[in-house]
């Protein structure tokens, strides 16, 4: 089976990539490089478009996960953000139209907002793309699915940046022997993924292009509970007794309250595999256990 990654460098299509090349012909596009089928590319600018290599490829189903991520990033860099999510996701979208192929397309819980909808230019940029990939499955009968990740962690995800999500900021801050920072008061609760089940629900899709009626839709991708940042904070301590904690100002376009509602996918047959509390509590007594016995 082949498959396109785009973002295929990054934390979600990395591991995806990683998950499916032993039984897929991979096709990665990312602005840190390309690949054809194990031949490397110089990397691409998706608004760009596609490459044109890659329309003799013509896979059979493509992960669309590029994109600039966060949320407080984009508040402060609005039109960066907009014109890179959109646009890409458009060329992606105009590629598939033209190998006709199915899209997973990677969406965000954000899209929700506090219960109106989008509340940052991240959330509204995803949105945008996902309204727009379900268009094409209504318009133009090119299989498409929209898949909303809720707050997506792992002990290998990297605080890259100073807008690197909670888990992985945490993890760094210690290390470092440093406060973590939590925003805001604490209480607002968060839904969280294990990036196995992310990539378990991107693989579902591909096996499932047969199946007419999951497609066309989009779905919460979650664990289907969640924990306020105070409880998380709670379960570190009780691995790193010692450990502080500092509390910043909230951030602007922060939610307070998201849980995925995962029924809708899972009756099609795909199921979260890891409980939050024990894989949150994991990744903390790993990096225990792996820097500080």
């Amino acid at each position: 089976m082949k498959a396109l990654i785009t973002g295929h460098k990054g934390y979600i299509g990395g591991n995806l990539y990683n998950k499916i090349k032993e039984n897929y012909d991979v096709a990665g596009i990312d602005l840190k490089g390309c690949e054809i089928s194990g031949k490397l590319y110089p990397g691409h600018d998706l608004c760009d478009g596609i490459p044109i290599e890659f329309y003799n490829f013509k896979p059979d189903v493509i992960f669309h996960l590029a994109a600039i991520p966060r949320v407080a990033f984009s508040v402060e860099k609005p039109v960066e953000v907009m014109k890179n999510n959109v646009v890409s996701t458009s060329k992606v979208l105009r590629y598939a139209k033209y190998v006709n192929s199915p899209v997973v397309y990677s969406s965000s819980s954000s899209v929700i907002g506090n219960g109106s909808g989008p509340a940052s230019p991240y959330a509204l940029s995803k949105y945008v793309g996902e309204m727009e990939s379900l268009m094409y499955n209504d318009l133009y009968g090119i299989k498409t699915i929209a898949l909303r990740y809720f707050n997506v962690y792992s002990y290998d995800q990297i605080a890259d940046s100073e807008y690197a999500t909670v888990v992985c900021n945490w993890k760094k801050y210690i290390l470092e022997n440093k406060n973590p920072f939590i925003t805001g008061d604490g209480n607002q609760r968060r839904d969280m993924t294990h990036v196995e089940d992310i990539v378990s629900a991107n693989i579902f899709c591909a096996e499932n292009i047969s199946n007419d009626q999951m497609w066309g839709q989009w779905y919460d991708i979650g664990s289907g509970e969640n924990i306020s940042l105070n409880e998380l904070k709670n379960l570190v301590i009780k691995i790193f007794p010692n450990q502080q904690f500092d509390y910043i100002e909230p951030r602007d376009g922060d939610v307070m309250y998201t849980e995925a509602k995962i029924d809708k996918f899972k009756k099609h047959g795909w199921k979260s595999s890891v409980k939050l509390n024990d894989g949150l509590r994991d990744v903390f007594q790993r990096v225990k256990h792996e820097h500080f016995s």
